[in-house]
């Protein structure tokens, strides 16, 4: 306002003084006003300054800010990093507390913000604050802006200006494509971009469009160690990238060493498989020379502890491997070179030089290796280069070896030598291993040939002395001494080779071998078999235990072992197997081996492993009515081949293989009982290996006549005597028969009152009988002048008898006529005459005191009653077998 007022003034001076005609003041006015003037234009000056400085309370601005991309061996095939610096003259006055910015990221020709950021901190007087932000697309695919504010809790700035880093999209000539020829990661997730000429569009991939030229993919995953390649089609302009992925460095494991005692060597082991080659494969720079894969040399060495440095480096990453030692303690030695040597029987001496002269002075350790086994001993020296191996096998080819290390400090063995192959001299053999065998009237002695390790050389022959007697053999190994003039109480035998004999071998030969017994069977124990034994008091060497087999009479064909003195009361440690073959029987015995003569302890018999056995032989049969015999002869000995254990006899229909019966048996011979007809037999024998062939017999089985009737005359005979002793019994007894079979009847008794005449009974010709009843009658009931068909016996003991039973009561005398009164009848007889036709009677008897009721087939009346007798009398009431019918 002072300003506007000077210049107002000013004015209207200058005004009145040209209508004034030009007169004007005095000259030190016209200086004041000026004065005046300047000074209020320059304090105009400054407050525009202060006001353009003094936003927010800050009057110091962000000055020299730069945005640019990080420059890499690659980035013009993509840059990836924003980096951004720029002072501030206000953090300079704050030197206590942190500073705050807000930075934000935009693409510029959409104005879109891609990130944003707030950072802390300290003031720095000296330097450039320096931010960088990795993009997810590379930076040449499009512009982008950044813009940063100053703040603290209580003032917020204002942002600054944008700064921008300029894209390839601006100024590209052809289609792009964003990022090629570059190397990612494994598991990396890269957005590819195309920038194409305006107005066209990718046709596939690249959907999404962030700048008027540029499109980008959606993250392409790197799964692999492999790159996709990307396509980018435009019509008439296509455009693609290629991409490398791997790994980055995987290196470890450095260790340095020194092999001859002035360079030193360096080496490592690598890790994972980059998948790098090329220009894009690790590099290596161990304290800072550069050097091979797997391998640095380093000439200087320095006797005292030593750092190295490996740096390994790749595009996708850096390793640094260490290692810290003195190098005289990481001496691993050459290996000897030239090596020599000189044999002899037992042992050999080995020689070498050393290419090293520095080796010459240095203290070693050696150690060999005999036919690729470590010697037992190792030898050292300064500058060593000869050693003596001892204990060797005379007449063995070997080989050998030898390496070196540090004897005083050291850290592993050397490489090892060239082999050089030797062969030790021969030397006199071992004692041979003599045993005797008895079988039958022979007595033979017999050894076992020396093995290569105990022959010590070439064997040329054996010499067995006899009593005074010496013999040369050649290749025998068993000799019979059977003539008297071959018989001592002593035998000794020795091999022969070029160095010489043998130590002689004794046995002593017993005047009377005791082979007296028993034999018992032996089971077989995982294909051999296992004795055991109680110990003889009188062993003073062991014992022996032989075996050979049982039936194959061969010579030399005994086998033997000798086993040491038991430590307890019996002897369970021997077991032989997979030696023993299969099917053969073996005779297996213990001996005992005293001062004297073996003596023998135990001897058994059996089968390592059974198998199928063979054949039986001469089966027969014989047919004996409906009963068959077979019978056969039993497997010879030799062709069992294992304790037969019994026989199958399988009965099958001729011309038919259905078995239809099967037996088993122990003894050679087995009765059938079978129906006639044709058969056909199989019998085989069996063992625990299996069944052996069958042997077959055919038959027919036949109805034997003699048989039959023999049969039947004796089934005769035996009924007969049955029935003979039944009747007998019978004829004996036939009182206590009569009595429980047919018992006497008691005499009828009547009730009520009777008026009687009688019953006449006369034998008639032709053996019948005429019976009259006469006057007939009770007191309580009248006469009746129909006739009357019957008679009813009223009384509550009476019962009805059969007729038959009546008329076997009658006298044996045909020509009497007795009279029966009759007493207390309950019904009168109307018709006085009946004539009663009966069959000839067994016998007559006394009939007294007695009613009838004649039976229907005897009386003409058809309504008689029901054919039977009522019958009492006064010895009481016994009954009879059928029942009455009152009518």
């Amino acid at each position: 306002m002072i300003f506007l007022e000077a210049l107002r003034l000013r004015t209207l001076y200058t005004a009145d003084l040209i209508a004034n005609g030009g007169t004007s003041e005095p000259l030190l006015v016209q200086n004041l006003l000026s004065s005046i003037m300047s000074a209020w234009l320059l304090c105009a000056l400054l407050f525009s300054l202060v006001g353009q400085t003094e936003q927010d309370g800050h009057p110091v601005p962000i000055e020299e800010v730069k945005v640019y991309s990080e420059e890499t061996a690659s980035s013009d095939c993509g840059a990836w990093v924003l980096n951004v610096t720029w002072r501030d003259k206000f953090a300079e006055n704050s030197e206590s507390e942190k500073v705050s910015y807000d930075i934000e990221v935009l693409r510029t020709e959409q104005m879109r913000t891609v990130h944003f950021e707030t950072i802390h901190v300290m003031p720095d007087k000296t330097s450039y604050y320096h931010w960088k932000w990795t993009s997810p697309i590379p930076l040449q695919c499009t512009s982008h802006s950044v813009r940063l504010r100053r703040h603290n809790e209580h003032h917020i700035g204002e942002w600054t200006p944008l700064y921008t880093h300029k894209g390839q999209d601006l100024n590209a000539a052809t289609t792009t494509v964003y990022p090629h020829d570059q190397v990612f990661v494994v598991g990396s997730n890269i957005t590819f971009c195309c920038i194409v000429e305006a107005d066209k569009v990718p046709l596939s991939g690249f959907l999404i469009r962030i700048s008027n030229r540029t499109y980008i993919t959606k993250p392409v995953p790197l799964e692999r160690p492999y790159g996709p390649n990307i396509h980018c089609d435009v019509e008439g302009d296509p455009s693609g990238s290629t991409i490398f992925i791997g790994y980055p460095p995987d290196d470890q494991n450095l260790t340095c060493i020194t092999r001859n005692l002035s360079s030193l060597e360096c080496h490592w082991e690598t890790g994972r498989n980059t998948h790098l080659t090329g220009n894009r494969k690790t590099k290596y720079t161990l304290n800072g020379r550069v050097c091979e894969f797997g391998k640095c040399v380093i000439h200087a060495v320095k006797k005292q502890v030593t750092n190295w440095t490996l740096i390994a480096k790749n595009p996708l990453g850096v390793k640094t491997l260490t290692d810290t030692a003195d190098p005289t303690h990481r001496v691993w030695l050459r290996a000897p070179s030239k090596i020599a040597h000189v044999a002899y029987a037992r042992k050999v001496t080995l020689w070498w030089s050393w290419n090293e002269e520095s080796y010459a002075l240095f203290p070693m350790i050696c150690q060999a290796k005999l036919n690729g086994i470590m010697y037992n001993k190792t030898f050292n020296g300064v500058g060593l280069s000869s050693v003596v191996l001892i204990n060797l096998q005379p007449f063995a080819k070997y080989t050998a070896q030898v390496q070196c290390g540090s004897y005083e400090n050291f850290y592993k063995w050397g490489d090892w030598s060239e082999i050089t192959k030797f062969s030790t001299k021969e030397d006199i053999p071992e004692a041979v291993d003599v045993w005797i065998h008895y079988s039958e009237q022979t007595t033979s002695v017999l050894w076992k040939p020396l093995t290569e390790q105990q022959s010590h050389g070439i064997i040329t022959g054996y010499e067995i002395t006899i009593g005074k007697t010496n013999k040369e053999l050649k290749t025998q190994l068993c000799y019979n001494i059977t003539s008297g003039n071959d018989k001592s109480d002593q035998i000794t035998v020795s091999a022969k080779n070029s160095a010489g004999r043998s130590p002689p071998s004794t046995i002593i030969v017993p005047t009377n071998p005791d082979n007296e017994v028993d034999i018992s069977h032996i089971s077989s124990s995982n294909g051999g078999f296992k004795m055991s034994w109680e110990e003889y008091p009188y062993s003073t060497c062991g014992y022996v235990v032989e075996w050979f087999p049982t039936y194959k009479k061969m010579q030399c064909a005994v086998a033997w072992e000798k086993i040491p003195k038991c430590d307890s009361g019996a002897c369970e440690t021997w077991n032989k197997s997979g030696v023993l073959e299969a099917g053969v029987r073996y005779t297996v015995s213990v001996y005992a081996c005293t001062d004297d003569s073996p003596k023998l302890l135990k001897r058994s018999e059996g089968y390592a492993i059974e198998k199928q056995p063979g054949k039986v032989e001469k089966l027969e049969g014989e047919n004996k009515g409906r009963n068959v015999e077979l019978s056969w002869a039993e497997v010879p000995l030799e062709q069992q081949n294992g304790f037969i254990r019994g026989y199958k006899v399988k009965t099958l229909l001729s011309g038919s293989e259905t078995i239809i019966n099967m037996a088993v048996t122990k003894e050679p011979k087995v009765s059938l009982k079978l129906d006639p007809g044709s058969y056909t037999f199989r019998v085989s024998a069996f063992t625990s290996g299996g069944e052996g062939d069958y042997a077959t017999f055919g038959m027919n089985v036949e109805k034997n006549s003699d048989q039959m009737i023999a049969a039947t005359v004796v089934g005769c005979s035996a009924a007969t005597l049955v029935i003979t002793i039944i009747t007998v019994l019978c004829y004996r007894k036939r009182k206590l028969l009569k009595k429980l079979l047919d018992p006497d009847i008691p005499k009828p008794k009547l009730a009520g009152k009777w008026i009687t005449k009688g019953i006449y009974c006369t034998q008639m010709t032709e053996g019948y009988m005429k019976c009259e009843i006469q006057e007939v009658h009770s007191l309580e009931h009248p006469a009746i002048s129909e006739s009357l068909y019957g008679l009813d016996l009223i009384s509550s003991n009476s019962k009805v008898v059969p007729a038959q039973h009546f008329y076997q009561n009658i006298s044996e005398s045909p020509a009497d006529v007795s009279y029966c009164p009759v007493e207390k009848l309950t019904s009168i007889i109307e018709n006085p005459s009946y004539n009663v036709t009966i069959p000839e009677p067994v016998g007559v008897a006394q009939i007294s005191d007695l009613t009838l009721v004649m039976q229907d087939a005897y009386l003409p009346a058809p309504n008689f009653v029901q054919n039977n007798f009522v019958v009492k009398d006064s010895d009481g009431y016994k009954p009879q077998p059928a029942s009455p019918t009152n009518a």
